[in-house]
């Protein structure tokens, strides 16, 4: 390494950008003269590059007097690079040069597991894992369940509904037996009319299958739904 070929370079040389760092890079290599011997491949990966773009540029800085490449004038047939010392400052002002071709491409990595997916997966998903989710589900669903209200009674919607399947006749009975049984187990519902209306169909406590039984078991005022209890 010359620090007086270093330094000249970088106080008098007339290049910039990828150009003046290769210019160093060999003065870098180089002797107070100026000669290095390193491979492309070396110079290519202290500047990095391509060896093909390094080779583009040591032919623009040949071409511009500021360096000579000397075929296989170097130790084992080697080329010779010489940093023209005595020439930098001497040359007229340089015209732009061509642009650099483009280097290629880095190819496509191995694919990771999120490759291909819009939303990436693991912790840095945005949105929660299918388990999340069916647990935020099953905790709305708990949350909904309400107890006994202490004013609960037979709403005008059960009333029709008892009318038209011809329970009519049972809903108090079915109530005070309902309103029982959830005291005694501490059962919470989400729609107490419906899990009333439930209670009645599927006769709960047997409640209508004792009534009519004292009643000497008739069921002509019964409709069919209660007749074929099992169906519905």
């Amino acid at each position: 390494m010359s620090v007086r070929c270093i330094t000249q370079v970088l106080d008098l040389s007339q290049h910039a950008g990828t150009e003046l760092l290769m210019l160093v890079v060999l003065a870098d290599y180089s002797d107070d003269d100026g000669n290095s011997y390193p491979a492309v491949a070396s110079l290519a990966r202290k500047c990095r590059m391509s060896p093909r773009n390094a080779n583009y540029i040591l032919n623009a800085l040949q071409a511009s007097g500021e360096l000579r490449v000397l075929k296989n004038e170097g130790p084992k047939g080697t080329n010779r690079y010489r940093v023209m010392l005595k020439a930098l400052g001497d040359l007229q002002p340089l015209k732009a040069t061509a642009p650099l071709k483009r280097a290629a491409p880095l190819k496509a990595t191995a694919p990771t597991p999120e490759a291909g997916f819009s939303k990436p997966l693991k912790p840095t998903s945005d949105e929660p894992s299918l388990n999340r989710q069916e647990e935020k589900k099953r905790t709305r669903v708990k949350a909904a369940l309400t107890s006994l209200p202490d004013d609960f009674e037979i709403s005008e919607r059960v009333r029709q509904w008892a009318t038209t399947k011809g329970f009519a006749d049972f809903l108090d009975p079915h109530l005070e037996h309902f309103v029982g049984s959830v005291k005694a187990s501490g059962k919470r519902y989400a729609d107490w009319d419906e899990a009333l209306m439930n209670y009645v169909r599927n006769d709960w406590g047997d409640v209508r299958k004792r009534a009519l039984a004292a009643n000497g078991g008739g069921r002509s005022h019964l409709n069919a739904d209660e007749q074929f209890r099992g169906a519905i």
